[in-house]
């Protein structure tokens, strides 16, 4: 893919509102698990079709110590 093709998929408007929400979830979930006490795992995985992002799941495993 060309330079001015992979720039102007990325600044989709679908794409800056799925960003957007990328950023609100990362920080929520990390400022659940970065808490004194708090052990497990975090992820985030997106599912993206044609260069757009279509889907951004996140998922919260807490270890019961």
């Amino acid at each position: 893919m060309d330079d001015q093709r992979s720039r102007s998929t990325r600044a989709t408007a679908a794409n800056r509102t799925k960003v957007a929400h990328l950023e609100r979830v990362l920080a929520d979930l990390l400022a659940e698990a970065l808490e004194r006490g708090w052990h497990g795992r975090i992820s985030v995985e997106l599912a993206v079709q044609d260069g757009t992002i279509q889907d951004v799941r996140r998922r919260l495993e807490r270890v019961e110590r």
